[in-house]
């Protein structure tokens, strides 16, 4: 699988992952991947390098394992920093919120641009197995 595609559920707002991600990684080994958001207000997209991918996978893996929401905010950031995601409840309605961060850390191109996304806690099971297929099967955050 090449990408990971997330959408809103309310907007035309998508948030993908992109690139190869390396079957045979193992301890620590990084790969890179872009990270891109795209709505009608932003287009970004940044080059993440991180070490075990497969924790993004567990990311989302949390996240469907407690669908029915939790207190405060999930998260979960590349280890150079171009990309972090937070998860948090948004409504009782079982809608969870994505903030999307990209940022270019790379001197003197330094940028940020954030943006969320609303998906609904029956998609998280889908995203779960969709992030496991980009990633690899996800090791415990």
């Amino acid at each position: 699988m090449s990408d990971f595609l997330i959408k809103d559920v309310n907007s035309s707002t998508t948030f993908r992952f992109e690139g190869s991600i390396p079957a045979d990684l193992t301890g620590y080994d990084g790969c890179s991947f872009s990270a891109s958001v795209s709505s009608h207000e932003l287009n970004a997209v940044t080059k993440v390098y991180d070490v075990r991918p497969d924790r993004w996978a567990a990311f989302f893996r949390d996240l469907a394992a407690h669908w029915r929401g939790w207190q405060g905010v999930k998260d979960h950031e590349s280890l150079e920093g171009h990309l972090r995601l937070e998860a948090e409840a948004a409504d009782s309605l079982g809608h969870i919120r994505l903030r999307i961060c990209l940022r270019g850390v790379d001197a003197p191109h330094l940028w940020r641009a954030e943006t969320s996304l609303i998906v609904e806690a029956g998609q998280l099971d889908d995203l779960a197995r969709r992030a496991e297929g980009y990633f690899g099967t996800a090791s415990p955050v």
